[in-house]
């Protein structure tokens, strides 16, 4: 049989019928097969269908891998309630998804707030609450906490980010910025001759100082112990 013929009729077979296939079957095997650098020539492939097939389903690669990155939240394990101090509690959920989003960096910028995406934000913020609530937070104090650990999370995992890109030539960001600001005027720049052991600090000592001050600030507001503070 002439091999032109051949392949015709596998593409037939392979492509011919369009399959059958649902948004979340389409975008488990986005997750499954990793977002980064993901094509939707390669994910047809994989859902054994033609690249016209997705486009019925998503408009655009950009919509898909958002609504992906939406979709892979939704299997996010989730920190268990012991009856730990709400500040326990609070910084594991912030370590949770600071950690997803740090191994996704796509998800920092592709994250975008679909219907899907809501009802599975919704589904992690009720659990959230329902957990403070036995902490005697209302739902709007909650919901402003959760607020609070939402964008820590964000701002840890694009500090963490940063500070791996240095690590690719076997550096530190600390150790470039001592060298480059070795290389300046000390007289030009007192305050930050002071300052630069800060601003070198590793990721969670940011996290931790930034945190231990805002619970802090709550827990004033709600008359406890500061010192039950935790977030370690």
């Amino acid at each position: 049989m002439n091999s032109s013929i051949t392949n015709k009729k596998i593409k037939e077979t392979t492509y011919g019928r369009p399959r059958l296939l649902s948004h979340e079957e389409i975008l488990e095997s986005a997750v499954e097969l990793g977002l980064e650098g993901l094509t939707m020539k390669r994910l047809a492939k994989h859902l054994n269908v033609g690249t016209a097939t997705l486009y019925q389903y998503f408009d655009s690669r950009k919509s898909l891998m958002r609504a992906a990155a939406v979709y892979s939240l939704s299997d996010l394990p989730l920190p268990v309630d012991t009856g730990q101090h709400w500040s326990k509690l609070s910084t594991e959920y912030v370590s949770v998804i600071q950690n997803l989003l740090a191994e996704n960096p796509s998800f920092i910028h592709s994250y975008q707030h679909t219907d899907y995406g809501f009802e599975v934000q919704f589904q992690l913020i009720e659990k959230f609450l329902s957990s403070m609530s036995k902490r005697y937070f209302t739902p709007k104090k909650g919901m402003e906490l959760f607020n609070i650990i939402g964008m820590v999370a964000f701002a840890g995992a694009i500090e963490i980010t940063r500070q791996r890109e240095f690590e690719y030539n076997d550096e530190s960001m600390k150790d470039v910025a001592k060298r480059q600001f070795s290389k300046l005027n000390k007289k030009e720049f007192p305050y930050m001759t002071d300052a630069l052991c800060v601003f070198t600090q590793e990721p969670q000592s940011k996290l931790e100082l930034l945190l231990t001050a805002t619970f802090k600030s709550i827990a004033r507001e709600r008359g406890e112990d500061e010192s039950e503070i935790s977030v370690c």
